[in-house]
């Protein structure tokens, strides 16, 4: 579909959704999801700036003019962070960390890596595991939030699991790292994979992640 033609699409869904749902919502809500539309479509089509920027417009719109939708997504989020954190760990003893906004860089200097659940409404998640130094042959990182931006890098002799799933944005892995980093991006982004040595691997990670709206790239390294 040629750019023309795209606004031209967008165009004539917007007037139906004002003509449809005018009776029933606010004009603000209207805009909102017409944003959240022309986001959607900015990252199917690997604009990131635009499509992120209008996803952005469009959820503070809504959340704007719906206060308690975003008191209800947080409660949801949050009661589903603990149901998943238990199952995850498989009820094994670990650190669980919540906060409202959440920075953690480990990608310069040493640092002890263990099992963690970590819920939060915006974090920014930087982890280097060759710099590691492991508290337990096996262990698991789960990472929980409305928006986040995460990087892990991951040396090949670790065994890793990962469960990944981004509801809006993009999933940057590939399984061989000789031949770069492929890219899943739009809407419902999920990985689930397994390394062929993660049973015979003496350290074991098992990573999984689960956001709203996020950019996660996973790199395995030599």
């Amino acid at each position: 579909m040629t750019r023309k033609r795209e606004a031209i699409a967008v165009v004539l869904i917007s007037i139906g959704l004002l003509i449809l749902l005018e009776p029933f919502v606010g004009f603000f809500t209207i805009v909102a999801l017409v944003l959240l539309l022309i986001g959607v479509l900015g990252l199917r089509r690997g604009r990131m700036r635009q499509g992120y920027i209008c996803l952005a417009s469009g959820i503070g719109l809504l959340l704007l003019d719906h206060i308690m939708l975003l008191f209800g997504i947080v409660l949801i989020s949050l009661g589903w962070f603990y149901i998943r954190a238990n199952k995850a760990h498989h009820g094994h003893k670990h650190r669980t960390q919540q906060n409202f906004v959440r920075t953690s860089q480990h990608n310069r200097d040493p640092w002890m890596l263990q099992s963690t659940s970590s819920w939060h409404v915006i974090g920014d998640i930087d982890y280097d595991l060759s710099l590691a130094i492991a508290d337990e042959a096996d262990t698991v990182l789960y990472f929980h939030g409305i928006i986040g931006d995460l990087d892990f890098t991951i040396p090949e002799e670790y065994g890793v699991e990962i469960e990944a799933n981004v509801l809006f944005g993009q999933i940057g892995f590939n399984s061989d790292y000789r031949t770069g980093t492929q890219r899943r991006q739009g809407i419902w982004n999920r990985v689930e994979w397994q390394s062929p040595n993660y049973g015979a691997s003496v350290q074991r990670v098992k990573l999984v992640v689960f956001y709203v709206a996020g950019d996660l790239n996973i790199r395995l390294s030599a």
